[in-house]
């Protein structure tokens, strides 16, 4: 390739970069309010079960929605996944600690993935069960408009000794 044709190639990928630029930025920008929605609503949800808030985190989830525990056990749906909650939030208090590595949405879903900690306190016994590992929370945008988790998901470590 000759020094006339680089130029040429060059010249024509800067061409074609600079057409493109504002759709990447505008996609990127459009994204950016969603984004902070769902980031949004991850902290909500951490912070209604931090304060045992039962209805308020039961409206995060579409009525269909599924939890994936840890141990592999599928809870589907709006009155399972109220047992689930109220028994969570009457056996133990949670400090749940969620890192999010990958938020990213395509029209109607999204998904928020990461590391999780976890420290439960058994509320009778004073006894501290500690964990760590991955999760993932697909959201998809629920007419009129709002998002709302229909997957969840939580993948352990053990505690050491287990």
């Amino acid at each position: 390739m000759n020094i006339a044709s680089s130029r040429r190639t060059a010249l024509a990928f800067l061409a074609f970069a600079t057409i493109l630029l504002p759709f990447f930025s505008a996609t990127a920008a459009s994204q950016s309010p969603t984004l902070a929605t769902l980031a949004k609503i991850r902290e909500h949800w951490l912070q209604d079960l931090h304060t045992k808030q039962l209805e308020p985190i039961l409206k995060f989830y579409a009525p269909d929605a599924v939890f994936l525990q840890p141990t592999g056990e599928r809870i589907t749906g709006s009155a399972a996944l109220r047992t689930l909650f109220q028994t969570i939030m009457a056996t133990f208090d949670s400090n749940l600690t969620l890192h999010s590595q990958n938020l990213e949405a395509s029209g109607d879903l999204a998904y928020d993935s990461g590391d999780f900690q976890e420290s439960l306190t058994n509320i009778a016994t004073g006894a501290k069960i500690t964990s760590k590992g991955s999760y993932i929370i697909i959201f998809k945008r629920q007419p009129p408009g709002n998002w709302q988790i229909v997957q969840q998901v939580f993948t352990g470590v053990p505690p050491p000794g287990t």
